[in-house]
């Protein structure tokens, strides 16, 4: 029965959801900008440009919610093929009404010569083409945008064995996305090394979402050369002593080698942010206190300092109060998010109005002051503390 009671709580909440941003579409859309832009880089370790696209989040620029946020950067290989749908997809799983993910800077960097740099770490002690990555083209990301110290990689084919070569490195991205990963080449060399690197290191640390597709010349997910390696990878990384090893693994047996990106990319963002979506369970069973231990959680894990999905928050927040009249769940949420974005005005308005049900004066009043400093053109908030003020 509790179960059941949720569904259909969820299922309001999504067409509140819905109806909300339809109604916001029109005011918010001009300033919902994803840029993508061109850019060019000399490279001293590689001498010769780069070039790379950057796409920002839709709350970059200006967004009155999210004021001065830092994002996590993806870095996607093998622009032209990946750039256009792997952009759309980030913006789409970490939109306001979504957030699935936390919004991201995407970098996707162009090739030039695509088997030297995906395998130079393979063949030579040196990885010219990651340390193009590391120390050059992130810290360039770094200086130009508002970035948070969190980085995946995305790679697919022989840019995939790029990716699990990182990922064996460690502590050059946080986590690693591999889709269907070249595992042959050069004589199974990844595979070596996985096995050296992570047979008994008590002390590896990584994430990593692993793709396998189907192979029509040699059907089945264990079948041929191709599965055996995919197998003896996975082997590898069950058979890791570390603690601090999260990985995903998935095989898609309806998708071929050149089909695969598209689902991978999805299931491996999923992956990677497990469990940054709103938790709502926890909350109905432990209120904002239990939310808050949830996220802690999380980002120590992940080794970084993010913020939850403050818009979804804020979302459930208004549906508590205007359509489940739970108005001290909602105060109780809306607070919550508060502490994480005190600078949006938004969050203080919804919040005045929950204590105005109430029947708070007070606080109602203190909560639109917050936001007319804020926002001092705000003049649905300056009239309700008329209002206010003018009760007896």
């Amino acid at each position: 029965m509790v179960h059941i009671k949720l569904r259909q709580y969820l299922y309001r909440l999504c067409l509140f959801v819905v109806f909300l941003n339809v109604a916001q579409q029109g005011r918010g859309q001009s300033e919902e900008t994803i840029l993508r832009k061109e850019h060019t880089l000399y490279s001293e370790i590689l001498s010769e440009k780069r070039s790379f696209f950057i796409t920002l989040p839709a709350s970059y620029e200006h967004d009155e919610f999210y004021g001065g946020k830092r994002y996590p950067v993806m870095v996607l290989l093998d622009a032209d093929t990946h750039f256009e749908y792997a952009s759309g997809m980030v913006h789409f799983m970490s939109d306001g009404s979504n957030e699935q993910i936390p919004e991201m800077i995407v970098v996707a960097v162009r090739n030039t010569n695509r088997t030297r740099d995906m395998t130079s770490g393979l063949a030579n002690k040196t990885d010219h083409f990651l340390d193009f990555l590391v120390k050059e083209l992130l810290p360039y990301i770094d200086q130009h945008y508002r970035t948070a110290p969190y980085r995946v990689l995305v790679g697919h084919s022989l840019a995939g064995l790029f990716a699990l070569n990182c990922f064996l490195d460690q502590n050059k991205f946080n986590a690693c996305i591999a889709i269907d990963p070249t595992l042959r080449w050069n004589n199974d060399f990844i595979l070596k090394k996985a096995d050296s690197v992570l047979k008994g290191n008590l002390s590896f640390r990584g994430r990593l979402y692993l793709s396998q597709a189907s192979n029509p010349f040699e059907p089945g997910q264990h079948a041929g050369t191709r599965g055996k390696a995919f197998d003896t990878f996975r082997e590898a990384l069950a058979n890791s002593r570390s603690q601090q090893v999260f990985y995903r693994y998935a095989y898609y047996e309806d998708e071929t080698h050149f089909s695969v990106p598209f689902e991978s990319l999805r299931d491996g963002l999923l992956s990677v942010f497990e469990n940054y979506q709103f938790p709502f369970q926890i909350f109905f069973a432990n209120g904002s206190n239990g939310v808050i231990r949830h996220y802690q959680k999380l980002f120590d894990q992940w080794q970084v300092d993010l913020l939850p999905p403050g818009k979804v928050i804020h979302q459930v927040g208004l549906f508590l109060l205007n359509n489940e009249k739970q108005v001290d769940k909602a105060i109780d949420l809306l607070q919550m998010d508060a502490i994480y974005y005190p600078n949006s005005p938004a969050i203080h308005s919804s919040l005045g109005q929950a204590y105005q049900a109430k029947g708070d004066k007070a606080m109602a009043l203190e909560s639109y002051r917050k936001v007319l400093r804020l926002r001092a053109s705000d003049e649905q908030a300056r009239k309700a503390i008329q209002e206010l003020n003018g009760q007896e």
